[in-house]
């Protein structure tokens, strides 16, 4: 597990360093209320992307461990991007229809226009790398991953120089980003005119929306639950104060929900894999110590966001956003954790048990509250109001997901892992408490290193995650294999 979750590395850190280096260009090129209409625009693509595509990838992975056994992978690949092509084709009329309907403001109309082809692109990168993360093909996921990040930027930041500071530079950037990732995969693409695919099976194309149209029901609950507050920020409180909030969730979400990702990337087909070779037992106790490994990480990069919130705020954003950001960070690394552990470990309780359509009884109450909470406190409390709102509703869907999704799959999880993880942060916490560095890059640095370092050597002395048994182990089987060679 170790092993694939470090090969996997690549393809978190590039597009976190990538995701740093667009918060510091983007919040000096542009106000904050230009970035403000650029979050509200990509909020929405990514509402969509989410609600309508995150499904199908999810439902592949679920079902290629046991097509490998059956020796039907090419079936099942035509069956899945036949699919996405016809929900493609689906959301392209749709949306078509509707900006002849819908009266879209001057400044949103190209933003809107590119993102219809941004949607799609993107959900096709997504729906490719599933494939690759499913079929252990680490190399080739990490090099597309990386190269969607870095071109997406460097798109991005020549196209607000071409055509203008406006949202619909960053949006072109993004979407010639996603072409030419994910036509990198073309013989995925053209998975159901491949002759080895045979004809399309209906059963089991009936299987796979079967299982699919649940999710679609929960990720579009999930994402309203995620976003709904940027939406009305936007609307109740104006495009500055949600560049703000947007800048300071960016910060936050990006590095977490990559950190969470590279776990879950390396885990989840794992798991899947142990289900259909070894049985639900054996499946319940790997979902266990997938969950200890992502603590052992998330955890420490969430509080350590928080401690570190001012250096964050003085280094990496510009002078207009400075204050506002500082003063969201810690609320939103709370929010990052609570939402990382639900949706890439919690949630995967319903996917194992073949019941995601209960996700909704968590994530269904917790929208309706955060959008009834945030209608009455964003006009009075503004961004920080919201912020405040967002990490109690994540963190009782966190809480309530926990007690049905193990009540369906009980997931083995030792209550001493989950304790030497939370002590293994004190530490850190306590030094960064105590230790003030300067408000540069140099003193951020200083605070990233005192707190990695002591993090790592407390994790490693209460062995938290089996890491130091691990370390001991792959140590004595590599002396061992040495003894022969100097006899030699």
């Amino acid at each position: 597990m170790y092993r694939q979750i470090i090969g996997y590395i690549p393809s978190n850190v590039i597009p976190a360093l990538v995701s740093v280096l667009m918060i510091y260009a983007y919040t000096r090129l542009l106000s904050p209320e230009a970035f403000g209409s650029y979050s509200y625009v990509f909020s929405a693509v990514l509402l969509l992307q989410t609600s309508l595509f995150y499904a199908l990838p999810i439902a592949l992975m679920r079902f290629f461990p046991g097509a490998a056994l059956a020796g039907r992978q090419e079936g099942l690949l035509k069956e899945t991007y036949v699919l996405f092509y016809a929900m493609g084709l689906a959301v392209v009329a749709v949306g078509v229809g509707a900006s002849f309907v819908l009266p879209l403001p001057p400044e949103y109309r190209a933003a809107a226009w590119l993102a219809m082809p941004m949607l799609l692109f993107r959900s096709l990168v997504q729906l490719n790398q599933a494939v690759n993360r499913s079929a252990n093909r680490m190399g080739r996921f990490n090099t597309i991953e990386c190269l969607h990040a870095v071109l997406g930027f460097g798109l991005g930041i020549a196209a607000l120089f071409v055509i203008g500071h406006g949202p619909e530079a960053i949006v072109l950037g993004l979407t010639l980003a996603a072409v030419v990732c994910s036509a990198l995969d073309v013989k995925l693409l053209v998975s159901p005119l491949r002759p080895g695919a045979g004809p399309l099976d209906r059963a089991e194309l009936l299987n796979l929306v079967e299982y699919a149209s649940p999710l679609v029901a929960v990720a579009a609950t999930s994402m309203i639950l995620q976003n709904s507050d940027r939406f009305l920020i936007g609307s109740l409180a104006g495009a500055g104060m949600l560049g703000i909030y947007a800048v300071a969730y960016n910060l936050v979400e990006r590095p977490t929900t990559l950190i969470c990702a590279s776990i879950s990337t390396a885990t989840f087909p794992l798991v899947v894999q142990v289900l259909e070779h070894r049985g639900r037992e054996a499946a319940r106790i790997q979902a266990g110590r997938n969950g200890i490994a992502l603590l052992a990480v998330t955890l420490p990069a969430c509080v350590g966001l928080a401690l570190t919130a001012d250096y964050i705020a003085a280094s990496l954003v510009g002078p207009d956003f400075r204050q506002g950001v500082a003063a969201l960070i810690p609320i939103m690394s709370f929010t990052a954790l609570a939402r990382g552990l639900r949706a890439h470990f919690v949630d995967h309780a319903f996917h194992l048990s073949g019941r995601p359509l209960l996700m909704l009884w968590t994530y269904g109450p917790a929208t309706v509250l955060n959008i009834a909470l945030n209608i009455y406190i964003v006009p009075r409390y503004g961004m920080m109001g919201a912020a405040w709102t967002a990490l109690v509703c994540q963190g009782t869907t966190a809480v309530g997901g926990w007690f049905l999704g193990t009540s369906l799959f009980p997931v083995w999880l030792p209550p001493g892992q989950v304790a030497a993880c939370i002590l293994a942060v004190v530490p850190m916490s306590a030094a960064l408490m105590l230790f003030h560095f300067p408000l540069d890059w140099a003193g951020l640095s200083a605070a990233i290193s005192l707190g990695g370092l002591l993090y790592l050597v407390t994790a490693a002395a209460l062995n938290v995650g089996g890491v130091r048994s691990a370390g001991l182990k792959a140590l004595r089987a590599r002396l061992r294999a040495g003894v022969p060679a100097l006899m030699d």
